[in-house]
């Protein structure tokens, strides 16, 4: 038998409870990573639409299609258009969207994520 002094490091069992949660913790990064992308895609269509000048006097149906252009060029799929709200008032324009993805992990678990993006544009 060896002296404590001996026995040092990690055996090949606590090398593999180690890295099981540190795996797992790296798999649901890589399977999330691209939802945060997304997001970022959808607040940077959002915040384009501040550079239109004649936003106000358009329908909101010309917003919502202008909103999808920007979606398709972006590679956004999980916004429908159940998930914009867009108010208009006199003054200033409020575009609205919250949504939700779920990213599935194993079997039957998933990863559900919400988002909000919003923007006022006068």
């Amino acid at each position: 038998m060896r002296s404590i002094k001996q026995q040092a490091g990690l055996t090949f069992i606590g090398i593999i409870l180690l890295l099981i949660p540190i795996g797992l913790v790296v798999y649901v990064a890589m399977r999330a990573v691209p939802a945060y992308i997304e997001s970022y895609n959808v607040g940077d269509a959002l915040n384009s639409l501040k550079k239109e000048i004649d936003l106000k006097d358009k329908s909101k149906d010309e917003i919502y299609r202008m909103i999808q252009k920007r979606f398709e060029i972006n590679d956004v799929h999980s916004v429908g258009k159940e998930d914009i709200k867009i108010q208009k008032t006199q003054n200033e324009v409020t575009v609205a969207i919250d949504y939700e993805t779920k990213i599935p992990l194993f079997s039957n678990a998933a990863l559900a994520l919400s988002f909000h993006k919003s923007t006022v544009v006068r």
